[in-house]
């Protein structure tokens, strides 16, 4: 069975892109028959790990989980958790800091990519970042991960450390296994090489209203030459798009390109907007439900809360009677 953990920065909009590569495999999650118990967060100790303004951090964070249940995070099924509002995870991310070594943290390439973005804001929790990662899943004895490709080697360390722990101090921790996604890699819609931002305007968040969604489709870049085909190598920003419609509309790559064999990148862009604005408006109705009572949402996150402390109570119990620390 099992025992799902995953969460999202609070950092920036979420959009599209986070929806089919993980918020998408998180709702479906809720209804499989092989899944005992799932956690998911907004992981705002992760978000304060690059540049953040706490003025408005606290209202990024009830937008993320407002995100959450507009996509479909039923809390009759899911604990919808704020990371810092569970003290357990920062308490076995110590623990977990005294086995890990250095060297395999400082191997990622997640490290390296952020300093090179921010070289400025160096810091120890940039490096530490994997170990906060393994004492979320860890803490809760789960043993899947819904992610992306990229993530997997945060996967990995996680492994590692759970099992130099049970090595030194007794079985404890079952090996975590990632659940990838389909579409785990929807680009960005001005840099198809790079993967959508939250931070920037080149992707579709799931608040846009229409008007801005059909927008920033229409000023999405597009490849040279007029053939709407499938080819992620030499074509990699009209497979971009190609790759949303599918998800989106359930129709087959195959026959998107026969559909537009003989039409222009302006009325692929025109339909495709519509199809985005379309998929999406259900969502938005939910989250505007949602927003229209705050104190609900914050009784869901303080209720669930509750739960995930007594699950990471027990957890953290017994790693320290492990190690004699009790």
């Amino acid at each position: 069975m099992n025992r799902i953990f995953s969460g999202v920065r609070p950092s920036g909009k979420i959009h599209l892109g986070n929806y089919l590569g993980a918020l998408k495999k998180w709702v479906e999650l809720q209804d499989d028959k092989q899944t005992e118990s799932i956690i998911y967060a907004v992981v705002d100790y992760h978000g304060i790990t690059t540049p953040f303004d706490p003025k408005e951090y606290k209202m990024q964070i009830m937008e993320a989980a407002l995100d959450f249940l507009s996509v479909g995070v039923n809390p009759e099924k899911s604990l919808l958790i704020r990371q810092s509002h569970v003290p357990q995870h920062t308490e076995l991310a110590w623990i977990f800091n005294t086995i890990t070594p250095v060297s395999w943290l400082e191997r990622l390439p997640n490290y390296k990519e952020k300093l090179a973005s921010s070289p400025k804001y160096n810091h120890m929790g940039l490096l530490d970042y994997p170990v906060l990662m393994a004492a979320d899943i860890l803490l809760y004895k789960s043993n899947a991960v819904p992610v992306g490709e990229d993530q997997k080697p945060h996967i990995d360390i996680t492994n590692e450390i759970a099992k130099k722990f049970n090595s030194m101090f007794g079985e404890t921790f079952e090996p975590v296994k990632p659940i990838f996604t389909e579409a785990a890699r929807i680009m960005s819609l001005q840099e198809p090489s790079k993967k959508m931002s939250k931070t920037g305007d080149d992707g579709i968040a799931l608040t846009d209203d229409p008007d801005a969604i059909r927008e920033k489709i229409k000023r999405a870049v597009t490849d040279s030459g007029s053939e709407i085909i499938y080819d992620s190598k030499n074509k990699p920003a009209i497979s971009n798009l190609l790759m949303i419609y599918h998800v989106l509309s359930g129709k087959s790559l195959e026959d998107l390109t026969e559909q537009y064999q003989n039409k222009n990148y302006s009325q692929f862009k025109n339909d495709l907007a519509e199809i985005v604005v379309g998929y999406l408006e259900p969502i938005q109705k939910r989250r505007k439900e949602f927003s229209g009572d705050m104190d609900a949402v914050e009784k869901i996150l303080t209720n669930s809360e509750k739960k995930a402390i007594d699950m990471a109570s027990a957890t953290l119990a017994g790693v320290k009677a492990k190690m004699g620390l009790l």
